[in-house]
């Protein structure tokens, strides 16, 4: 349940889904065979992502294809460059995963650790699952139309082959196109989830340094019963230091998670937004949808919901978290420490690291956007009242 073994088993996922070993030991080896299936699959993901451009750019497609085309245009280029931005910043990945195995690892408890383990584990299993129904659902709506209307198989809209080539090598790619998707969205997923794992891990890194201010004051009630008062006193100090000790690298490691993830988080919440306005109007201008194309919509846009949520409510749970911690610090004993020389008084200390601990720990999006709760509603209560504006005129 510990930090350390949930990041290990992460970046296993990650390494399997071909972007390579972002842990901080050379477990997870860079064979040659390894590196050339990275290159081979990017490049395949580049030549597909290339020809849905010239498809959105330059085909003639009918209404559905068209619409397509121009959805995936703003979601696979955005999905692009977030999995190339994880390989530029993989060295300093793998540095950001060490120190945040080992930042608070002495103090981790196992109820915290298992409430860690299991909303890291339930949040993007969530996610993903979406992500792969609503894949399935344009494979499933594809086929149908294929053979109960005779249109081509199109899950992504490519400029070639052309809408109206029939031949068995158009089948073939389009086929060979989807499944591509499908792997497509492996590597996707660990740019998405690898942000959101550190977010979590992060909060919960607060919460486990506010149990150890709570420890080092229970333990100086009981100590200073059984022990000298001088020798309780600099028990708690020693806890103290330790605190503050941890508290200045986690703050080093928000830093650090902002700058690695920043751009690709900010990326994410331009997605999700930009990208579920877009299928909310398609349910809205559309006069009749079947139960597949229904369905296919409506978990492509809580998909969307729900990587928006992961970012936003785990950052926001970062900032929740570090404010507590001034109040965990300041009823944590040393008011029952006696005054000494100034040099050694632990009281200058509380006093900066109380000051330190209240100035808010705010994540934002290219420097702007607070990543928060609040964030979360405006986003989609904007999205749901373009949704209901557009639905009205359609009726």
């Amino acid at each position: 349940m510990k930090t350390k073994v949930l990041l290990k088993d992460f970046c296993k996922y990650v390494y399997y889904a071909g972007i390579g070993n972002y842990w901080s030991e050379n477990m997870y080896p860079e064979t040659i065979l390894y590196k050339i299936y990275t290159i081979v699959s990017f490049s395949i993901y580049t030549v597909m992502i290339f020809l849905e451009n010239l498809a959105a750019l330059f085909g003639n497609f009918p209404e559905v294809e068209k619409n397509s085309a121009a959805m995936f245009f703003a979601i696979h280029n955005i999905v692009l460059t977030k999995m190339l931005l994880l390989l530029y910043h993989k060295e300093s990945i793998r540095k950001l995963n060490f120190e945040m195995a080992a930042v608070c690892e002495n103090f981790e408890e196992e109820r915290v650790m298992k409430r860690q383990y299991l909303k890291v584990k339930f949040g993007i299993l969530l996610y993903v699952v979406s992500v792969y129904l609503s894949l399935i659902a344009y494979g499933v709506e594809s086929t149908r139309k294929a053979y109960a209307e005779g249109a081509p198989f199109y899950t992504v809209v490519t400029y070639l082959p052309y809408y109206e080539d029939d031949s068995t090598g158009a089948s073939f790619f389009r086929v060979f196109f989807y499944a591509t998707w499908l792997y497509m969205m492996l590597p996707m997923m660990s740019a998405d989830c690898l942000p959101i794992a550190h977010l979590i891990m992060l909060a919960y890194k607060f919460i486990t340094l506010r149990h150890h201010y709570d420890r080092i004051r229970a333990e100086f009630d009981n100590d200073i019963l059984v022990l000298n008062k001088k020798v309780a006193i600099e028990k708690l100090k020693a806890g103290f230091l330790e605190g503050i000790l941890m508290h200045q690298k986690l703050m080093y490691l928000a830093d650090e998670i902002h700058r690695v993830f920043g751009i690709i988080m900010s990326l994410q919440v331009c997605e999700s937004s930009a990208v579920a306005v877009l299928l909310l109007l398609r349910l809205a201008l559309s006069s009749h949808l079947d139960l597949t194309n229904a369905f296919m919509t409506y978990t492509f846009v809580c998909s969307l919901f729900i990587l928006l949520a992961l970012n936003l409510w785990n950052a926001g749970e970062i900032t929740y978290q570090a404010s507590l911690l001034s109040s965990s610090m300041f009823y944590s004993g040393w008011h029952l420490c006696e005054p000494e020389n100034p040099r050694r008084d632990i009281r200058q200390l509380v006093l900066i690291s109380c000051a330190q601990a209240q100035k808010p720990l705010i994540l934002k999006a290219f420097g702007i956007q607070e990543l928060s709760y609040e964030t979360f509603v405006s986003v989609a209560r904007m999205t749901y009242s373009i949704f209901a504006v557009f639905y009205q005129r359609g009726e």
